[in-house]
């Protein structure tokens, strides 16, 4: 089932956190980045197929807190 999530991030204050943030998410297998802002991301996926966190965990990986 094809599923759009909007994570709320802290700690993104600038463009290159912006392409920071979209670069982590592209590089998620599965993941179709909708839309990537200073404090949010939404992202489309299959959560069939992806990991329900890897989007979350990607973008904390960059050294962003994403909020639930």
């Amino acid at each position: 089932m094809t599923r759009t999530e909007t994570l709320t991030i802290s700690g993104m204050s600038c463009g290159h956190c912006v392409a920071a943030v979209r670069s982590a998410l592209e590089a998620v297998d599965g993941v179709a980045v909708e839309d990537v802002r200073v404090g949010a991301a939404r992202v489309r996926y299959d959560d069939e197929a992806v990991d329900p966190g890897a989007p979350a965990r990607a973008v904390e990986e960059e050294g962003f807190a994403v909020r639930t």
